[in-house]
C-alpha cells in the first residue's frame, strides 16, 4: 500500500511538474516576443528620429473624490512643488486613469477618463482599428468615429489602448475591453474600465515627453538612454532580489 501510494503521488507530482514545464515554455515564449516587439519598436522610433523621453513616476494620494452625476474628478496631494504639470498622464498601475488638469502649489486635479468631458484617442487590439474613447460619467466609456460594422464578425473581446494620436497620451497604455462583441444592437461600443475609479487610493502621475533629436546630438542621445536603460535594468534586478 505504502508502494502504491508513493507510485501515485510520484505521478501526480510528475503531471504537475510536465504542466509547470508547458506553463514556463509559454510564458518564455510570450518573453521573447516582448524582447522582439521592444527592440522593433526602438528601430523605428531611429527611423523616424522620434523619441520618448520617460521621466521620474511620482506617486500621489488621493485626497478627495470629486464625483458627481457626470463630472469624475480627483484631487492628489501632489503639486507644483513637486513638479506636476498640466497634462500629465495619471495611472493606477499601467491602467490609464486620466490627465492632470488643475494644478496648485500643493495639490493637483485629474480628469479621470470616465467624465463625460474626458476625449482618448484609443486603439482597438488586435485589430488595429482607430477611434475616440469618451466617458460616460458611469463606470465605463463609449467609442465614437468607429464603425460598428467593422468589429462585429471579431471573435474576441478587443481591448482598448491609447493610440499616442494627438500627442496627448503615450500609445500603448491599457484602458478597457470590449466585451459582447456580437451584442452591438443599442448602436453603442461600451467599454469596461479594467481599473474602477471608485477605489483608487494611490496613484502614478508620469510625464512622458516626444523629442525630435537632430544629427548634431542623435548619438549623444542614444547613449544616454542606453545608460538611463541600463541602470533602470539594475535597479529592477536588486529589487527583485
Amino acid at each position: 500500500k505504502k508502494i502504491s501510494n508513493s507510485f501515485r503521488n510520484h505521478y501526480i507530482m510528475y503531471e504537475e511538474f510536465k504542466e509547470l514545464k508547458d506553463g514556463n515554455k509559454e510564458l518564455k515564449g510570450k518573453q521573447y516576443n516582448l524582447d522582439y516587439l521592444k527592440v522593433e519598436n526602438e528601430r523605428l522610433k531611429k527611423i523616424i528620429d522620434e523619441y520618448i523621453v520617460d521621466t521620474d513616476k511620482l506617486v500621489a494620494k488621493v485626497l478627495l473624490d470629486k464625483e458627481s452625476p457626470f463630472l469624475k474628478s480627483i484631487i492628489l496631494n501632489k503639486g507644483s512643488k513637486n513638479g506636476i504639470k498640466k497634462g500629465m498622464i495619471v495611472l493606477d498601475d499601467i491602467h490609464l486613469i486620466g490627465k492632470i488638469v488643475e494644478v496648485n502649489y500643493l495639490t493637483s486635479r485629474a480628469l479621470l477618463a470616465s467624465d463625460i468631458n474626458s476625449k482618448v484617442p484609443v486603439s482597438l487590439e488586435p485589430i488595429g482599428i482607430q477611434a475616440i474613447m469618451s466617458g460616460t460619467g458611469k463606470d465605463r466609456g463609449v467609442l465614437q468615429y468607429v464603425n460598428i460594422e467593422n468589429i462585429e464578425n471579431n471573435n474576441e473581446d478587443l481591448k482598448v489602448v491609447t493610440s499616442g494620436a494627438g500627442s496627448v497620451y503615450n500609445s500603448g497604455i491599457p484602458i478597457g475591453v470590449i466585451e459582447n462583441i456580437n451584442d452591438l444592437s443599442s448602436g453603442e461600443i461600451p467599454v469596461k474600465f479594467f481599473k474602477d475609479f471608485t477605489q483608487l487610493k494611490y496613484v502614478k502621475i508620469v510625464s512622458n515627453e516626444k523629442v525630435t533629436v537632430d544629427q548634431s546630438n542623435k548619438e549623444e542621445f542614444e547613449l544616454d538612454t542606453k545608460q538611463i536603460a541600463d541602470i533602470n535594468n539594475q535597479k529592477n534586478k536588486f529589487d527583485i532580489l
